[in-house]
């Protein structure tokens, strides 16, 4: 019981909460890979055509069967992401206790709406008040992202804020070490690269549309049009989701480090 509290608080050691990440992250992709594996082979799931939701989606045209395995991943990525955030939250109050508190509010608020991604999957169910599930689903996801990308700038913040202090004003530093940019540097690298793609496609699009538009012929929706290029939506909704959760593994490793 004394040691659940403890990893229930974040209270954990080097070696603890290396062994943790180690778990959770064999735990939520082995659930996800036998989703994969699950989905039926006649309907091609791809990254490049397919995002990540409809390995849990149980549309006829998606992963009618096993889509609860994928279910299973989020709900277990929500809980344990729950645990990781007090980590987090106690490594960081060495800088501030307050801003801690606000850096795991953004992370927990993140892995609460990944649990709701599990609870209302990508399925054109519809209920009672006339909203199909899969509205609902993508609010949520728009929620989580949002929640884990101002989180991670805001502990960003505060390793700058702890680094400065001992290079402007000869504070002791309480935190930051070179080994926590790398994972700041992956995951800006790749938000900036898919970013750019996709801003780049409404461009294209926006051309092909015109052109087609122009000689009398009729063109697909932008959605449509990308899917299998390096364009597609579902490309790098995919990659940036495997570069959040790399993140947030990474960076709490670096996080230990210091234990």
């Amino acid at each position: 019981m004394e040691a659940i509290k403890r990893y229930l608080s974040g209270d954990l050691e080097k070696a603890e909460i290396r062994r943790y990440l180690m778990v959770m992250s064999c735990v939520f992709w082995g659930f996800i890979f036998l989703a994969w594996l699950g989905y039926p082979a006649e309907h091609k799931y791809s990254i490049t055509t397919h995002t990540f939701s409809f390995l849990g989606s149980y549309n006829e045209e998606h992963n009618p069967q096993w889509w609860w395995l994928f279910s299973i991943a989020m709900l277990f990525w929500c809980f344990a992401g729950m645990a990781l955030a007090q980590y987090y939250r106690r490594r960081f109050s060495e800088i501030s206790v307050w801003a801690a508190w606000v850096g795991a509010i953004l992370f927990m608020l993140g892995c609460l709406n990944i649990g709701l991604v599990a609870v209302f999957p990508d399925v054109r169910t519809v209920l009672s008040n006339g909203m199909r599930v899969t509205e609902i689903h993508e609010k949520v996801a728009v929620f989580a992202a949002a929640s884990f990308i101002l989180c991670i700038i805001w502990h960003g913040v505060l390793l700058l804020k702890d680094w400065l202090g001992e290079v402007l004003f000869g504070n002791d530093r309480q935190l930051a070490h070179s080994g926590m940019w790398p994972p700041y540097v992956f995951w800006l690298t790749v938000l900036i690269v898919g970013s750019y793609h996709l801003i780049k496609w409404e461009h294209i699009y926006a051309a092909k549309k015109a052109a087609a538009k122009a000689a009398g012929l009729h063109i697909g929706s932008s959605w449509s049009e990308a899917m299998g290029t390096r364009y597609a939506f579902p490309l790098w909704e995919n990659v940036l989701i495997y570069t959040l959760f790399i993140f947030l593994i990474w960076f709490a490793a670096a996080l230990s480090k210091e234990e």
